[in-house]
């Protein structure tokens, strides 16, 4: 598979909502040029303010919102490990971060390094001259250095806004990423949290814009994925130890979220 990279800058006018979180195998950098708005990650929402900067793991559900009805301008960056596998072969380059996704409010010197990598990278994307690439691929690695040299000066990092409502999803998410391989039901995790199971539909797809089984089947997946890349179970093992009852309903619910069937995702990662 080729590696991934993307940079991309891009301003909306009008009002923008990704209506549900969603994740991928590779990295994100978010960094809000102008404007306000309110990122979920994971189990936490974020207030951005123009210069702020998301980092996003890998497999980390989040989405964005519109803090405003302000026009706002933001930098994206998608990369996965192999585009810095040729500047920093057999580093794992991510784990500075601790596997964490986060947010920076950098001071107004350092967003002028950020932004002066940003462009920089741009440039070489549209100029596209002689060792574009393995120079883009330096200005990466030098951003992420740069980011985890801010990052550890901070006192602390910026914790997310939660409400009483949030706060008692988010708990409901750390029992489901701890508990995607057991038997559940809407009942008995009404039930574990004391509230009605009308009451828990409600908050948590207002909180997240999932439902609790679209967002249990994505765990699952999210787990399905690494045991097919990293183990040779057969996928009846993969789907038994994700908590999938049957295969069949494994392989539909696969191939609704990644759009392939668990063996094409397995021999596709591999070649």
């Amino acid at each position: 598979m080729e590696p991934i990279f993307q940079i991309e800058q891009l301003r909306r006018i009008g009002h923008f909502n990704m209506d549900t979180d969603h994740f991928h195998d590779f990295y994100e950098i978010y960094y809000l040029l102008s404007g306000e708005r309110h990122y979920y990650i994971r189990n936490g929402r974020y207030a951005l303010e123009a210069g702020d900067l998301v980092f996003i793991n890998k497999n980390h559900l989040h989405r964005t919102t519109g803090g405003s009805h302000l026009p706002h301008e933001r930098v994206l960056i998608s990369f996965d490990d192999a585009y810095l596998e040729p500047v920093a072969p057999g580093a794992d380059w991510m784990n500075v971060f601790e596997g964490e996704s986060f947010l920076l409010r950098p001071t107004a010197h350092e967003q002028g390094l950020i932004t002066d990598l940003l462009q920089a990278m741009q440039e070489e994307q549209k100029e596209g001259l002689r060792w574009s690439t393995e120079y883009t691929r330096m200005l990466l690695l030098q951003l992420l250095i740069t980011l985890e040299r801010i990052r550890r000066a901070k006192p602390a990092l910026v914790s997310p806004e939660q409400s009483e409502g949030q706060r008692r999803v988010y708990s409901i998410i750390e029992y489901l990423d701890n508990h995607y391989s057991e038997r559940l039901s809407l009942g008995g995790i009404a039930e574990r949290f004391f509230i009605s199971a009308t009451y828990l539909c409600r908050i948590f797809k207002q909180t997240t814009g999932f439902t609790i089984i679209e967002y249990l089947n994505y765990v699952r997946i999210r787990e399905a994925k690494v045991l097919l890349t990293q183990t040779k179970w057969p996928v009846t093992r993969v789907a038994a130890e994700t908590g999938f009852e049957s295969i069949a309903h494994f392989g539909r619910v696969f191939k609704a979220i990644t759009g392939r069937s668990p063996l094409q995702y397995r021999k596709q990662h591999r070649g």
